[in-house]
């Protein structure tokens, strides 16, 4: 089966990898290089690297759906269009040009959690189950017919970076498990029910901020969801911290929210936040290495009274908007 792929982020990657394997891959899609670190210098994508370091056919259009995007892919005389974090709109001219599917790879169980941060909003919405959906290309974003969908449990020690390494997988796996019904074009689809649809919006640097008026286990949520990149932020005598690790403790707060409830040797920092602690495992101060929160605390040489600072405005939780 003639394939083309269009992908950027590393949550691509086993899928590129799968379909080398398992396909007649004809070309691969990905966003232009663009500027990035203190030197703007031009670097390429996770997809892109990798296909121009295994020698694949590279195609990079600042806008796939111009004419002349168009005509190159037509010319692959695809089978199947796959596409899996691809970071733009496939519009019906594209969608429809493969003799076969037009398809992409969500990690959610669609309808829930359509848009662009569904392993987030998981993490976030602090909820046990994940997995990976396969559905059909349609001009409404992620809300094409269902071909395939595998659950997947969220544990509690998972973070935003082991689920979307999870997620990539399982989603490879399923792809290559339909690949045959896909050729033939036996593969059964089912409708979305919209009404049960969610939505997982872009989130920004506000989303990033730790706000310890909350409950810790919201807190801690907001920690996983965000580890180990961007990181979480607090701030610490007006200078920022990325809590990449916390643990729920059954101890009661005992204290404003913010302010330290005191130490666990060898583990972590006990914060309070409007319920119980929560006790800080792993933090990266400002410009320094990521370190043991009782490493970096040693150093602090924290007093009574001590706490990170509170923001100015508190966003409503998840719960409450």
């Amino acid at each position: 089966m003639r394939v083309v792929f269009a992908g950027s982020s590393s949550f691509g990657l086993p899928i590129l990898k799968m379909l080398e394997k398992k396909a007649f891959l004809k070309l691969v899609i990905s966003q232009p290089d663009r500027p990035a670190g203190r030197s703007l210098k031009l670097t390429p994508c996770p997809i892109a690297e990798y296909a121009n370091q295994q020698g694949m056919e590279l195609f990079q259009p600042e806008d796939i759906n111009q004419s002349q995007s168009i005509e190159k892919i037509r010319a692959m005389e695809p089978d199947l269009l796959v596409t899996a974090s691809y970071g733009g709109m496939i519009r019906r001219e594209l969608r429809r040009l493969p003799k076969r599917e037009a398809i992409n790879l969500h990690p959610s169980l669609l309808p829930r959690h359509r848009g662009a941060t569904p392993i987030q909003s998981s993490l976030l919405c602090g909820e046990n189950l994940t997995g990976t959906t396969i559905f059909r290309l349609t001009a409404r974003l992620d809300a094409g017919p269902i071909l395939a969908q595998k659950e997947l449990p969220i544990l509690d020690s998972d973070s935003h970076g082991s689920l979307h390494d999870k997620l990539a997988l399982l989603s490879a796996d399923l792809l290559e498990e339909i690949l045959p019904l896909l050729e033939t074009g036996s593969l059964a689809e089912h409708t979305q029910n919209d009404a049960e649809a969610t939505y997982s919006a872009k989130l920004g640097r506000e989303d990033l901020i730790l706000d310890w008026n909350k409950p810790a286990s919201e807190i801690r949520n907001r920690i996983r969801a965000f580890s180990p990149q961007p990181g979480a932020l607090a701030f610490w005598k007006g200078k920022g911290i990325q809590i990449l690790a916390a643990d729920l403790h059954p101890q009661k707060a005992q204290g404003k929210p913010g302010t330290f409830a005191g130490t666990i040797k060898n583990q972590g920092v006990l914060v309070n936040c409007q319920d119980n602690c929560l006790l800080l495992r792993q933090l990266r101060p400002a410009g320094k290495k990521q370190m043991d929160a009782w490493v970096w605390q040693l150093g602090a040489r924290l007093v009574d009274g001590d706490g990170f600072d509170l923001p100015q405005t508190s966003k409503p939780s998840r719960e409450e908007s």
